[in-house]
């Protein structure tokens, strides 16, 4: 039993010391960091039909009709790219309020958007808005940015040894500060139409313009400072 005591803090000791040595080591602590910007590809637009907004109270299955034909003009696939995202409010009246519906309409892309922006406001649809727009492979362009970080960071441990005559071995240890929160792109935009209704001001554009995602990474990384 002794001798069992006597060889496990033998290997204690073997192990404190190799750390210690460990610690001894000349090494160097840099950061890295990465920017990479993602392509807007799924924009969604909300289309809101209302008796209220139309010139004549025209009924919302005229509309809905007119919706549709402008949509098929611009190419939308409408059975898989448009849907209905408010089933409570779709052809409901209640003692003389004018029945509404809204729908959903994804695009791929910023000019594809504005096709449809155009398109709808010349079938005197106002209520027309970005939603939200997004990237569909952002974990790649994450997982890109990280790998562009740990580059950075080794990049810049290699010119700070050669400054002193130095190389950089081993990398053991690395840090990861950034968080994986979900990127979304917010705006507003209207049409033409609601700007002749009085919902926005006149001298106002119906511009669709996007900016890309910006994604920003940052690592630490400590490397062993070869003598």
């Amino acid at each position: 039993m002794k001798r069992i005591l006597l060889t496990l803090v033998a290997v204690i000791a073997l192990a404190v010391s190799a750390s210690a040595q460990a610690d001894l080591r000349p090494t160097v602590s840099v950061n890295g960091q990465a920017k990479i910007t993602a392509p807007l590809d799924e924009i969604f637009l909300s289309i809101t039909l209302k008796e209220s907004d139309s010139k004549g109270k025209i009924d919302l299955e005229q509309q809905r009709t007119s919706m549709l034909r402008a949509l098929r003009k611009c190419g939308i696939n409408c059975d898989e790219q448009l849907r209905l995202a408010d089933m409570a409010s779709s052809f409901f009246k209640r003692k003389g309020s004018l029945a509404s519906s809204q729908y959903e309409l994804k695009v791929g892309s910023a000019e594809e958007a504005r096709k449809v922006f155009e398109a709808l406001d010349d079938a005197g649809i106002a209520n027309v808005n970005i939603a939200r727009a997004t990237c569909s492979k952002i974990e790649e362009y994450r997982s890109e940015a990280r790998r562009e970080a740990i580059r950075n960071a080794k990049a810049r441990a290699e010119e700070l040894a050669t400054a002193i005559g130095q190389s950089i071995g081993a990398c053991y240890e690395i840090n990861d500060y950034s968080n994986s929160q979900p990127v979304v792109y917010r705006a507003n935009m209207l049409t033409k139409s609601a700007m002749a209704d009085g919902l926005v001001e006149e001298s106002a554009e119906p511009e669709v313009e996007f900016k890309p995602i910006e994604i920003n990474y940052s690592v630490s990384a400590k490397f062993i400072l070869n003598e």
